[in-house]
């Protein structure tokens, strides 16, 4: 996330789902210009001229309190968040079992620090709820705070009866007078998320062969690892046989493969990647494969099993798997009622449309990823999820809320 506080640049730091994945939207930006659209939290241009004003008559106390408010240590606590959680990722893939810190959460913690003391001197009055409507609505009050636009004094006033009655506020409004001057760039804080999981990804993976006694720095940069999308099974390619044996062993055990293919294929899908590795049918034959195999156990690519004609696919007691799976989904427990109608028939279109292009006449969507000086680099794609990559250089800068490989 890139914040600008006090026009000083500080360069610190969605439903397709694709099965797995949220998916962002990514642009680039250079000095000079913007292209695309960019999710912005932006202060409004009333804010703006309140900000510049040297003075205002009446009273100004919310936005005395947001000026002993240290955000940038709220922004340094949760990158120390993140690089103590990092130091515990253990030797599994899988990106949730690092609980990642996110900007929301460092910005509610300093809205609660604003208002708490706001409340805390609210309840020294006999009144305190009359105190905090005349603070924001009456303008006769002697407590009127004159400097904030409606939109802040709308958001003060809901944070702070919240907090008074409640003791905690409920969400985070970026435009509360606190963030005055400061921008938000959605796309900026999402890929950073999708960067911390990578970092803890490479950690993981470290920790694996490190644990199966391979010295990563002996691993030529040529290595890549590539998942099959029906077993998961990682495949190790680009090393001798001396290495391969034993790193795919290393790596493939529990739900490590499962874990890397759903990482690879969330950085493979953002806007802006542009992967070759991910194409509309391919897509479709992996979801096909998944749904049908999640609700009636039977797995689509071992033909040999089942008849592929009519734009379905039978058993070979001759059932047809449409038929299956509507059963399957009827009796399932975890579709609502109301939509399993909608499941059915989304299941049973993929069905048809791969059984009508033809299972082998469709490319598998095998996944790679190069596996270079100890961290995984994306390939095939235009955008490369790594600190030193021109992409993010140029996207993001240094992000504070990432934690750098050591």
């Amino acid at each position: 996330m890139n914040i600008f506080l006090n026009n000083q640049i500080r360069r610190n730091q969605t439903l397709l789902d694709i099965m797995f994945g949220r998916k962002v939207q990514n642009t680039k930006t250079n000095k000079n210009m913007q292209s695309g659209r960019r999710d912005t939290v932006t202060i409004s241009s009333e804010a703006q001229e309140l900000s510049m004003k040297k003075s205002i008559s009446g009273r100004t106390r919310n936005t005395s309190v947001d000026s002993t408010i240290d955000l940038q240590k709220y922004i340094d606590d949760a990158r120390e968040s993140n690089r103590a959680a990092l130091e515990n990722a253990g030797s599994e893939i899988d990106v949730n079992a690092v609980t990642y810190t996110d900007s929301s959460e460092a910005f509610r913690a300093a809205l609660t620090d604003k208002y708490s003391k706001l409340a805390a001197e609210a309840k020294t009055h006999s009144n305190p709820e009359e105190y905090i409507y005349g603070k924001y609505y009456d303008k006769g009050s002697q407590y009127y705070e004159a400097n904030l636009t409606e939109t802040e004094r709308r958001i003060a006033y809901n944070y702070e009866m919240q907090m008074y009655k409640d003791g905690k506020i409920n969400g985070v409004s970026y435009q509360d007078s606190l963030f005055r001057g400061i921008e938000i760039y959605g796309d900026v804080k999402d890929n950073d998320r999708i960067m911390f999981k990578r970092q803890t990804i490479n950690r993981q993976i470290s920790n694996i062969l490190s644990g199966a006694g391979i010295d990563t720095a002996g691993i030529p940069d040529t290595c890549s690892f590539t998942v099959d999308p029906y077993s998961y099974y990682i495949s190790v390619d680009g090393v001798d046989d001396s290495l391969k044996q034993p790193m795919e062993q290393a790596l493939n055990q529990g739900s490590n493969g499962k874990n890397l293919y759903k990482h690879i294929l969330t950085c493979s899908t953002q806007d802006g990647c542009n992967s070759s590795q991910v194409s509309a049918d391919s897509k479709l034959k992996f979801q096909a494969f998944q749904q049908v195999y999640e609700y009636i156990g039977l797995k689509l690519n071992e033909l040999n099993e089942l008849d592929e004609r009519g734009g379905t696919y039978y058993t070979k007691d001759g059932e047809d798997i449409k038929e299956l799976v509507r059963t399957a989904v009827d009796k399932s427990g975890t579709v609502p009622c109301d939509y399993k109608a909608q499941v059915k028939q989304w299941i049973c279109g993929m069905i048809s449309e791969i059984s009508g292009k033809g299972w082998n006449n469709v490319a598998d969507m095998n996944l790679s990823i190069l596996f270079q000086s100890g961290r995984l680099i994306d390939t095939k794609q235009s955008i490369v999820y790594a600190q030193d990559s021109e992409w993010i250089k140029d996207t993001i800068g240094s992000s504070w809320y990432s934690v750098t490989n050591k």
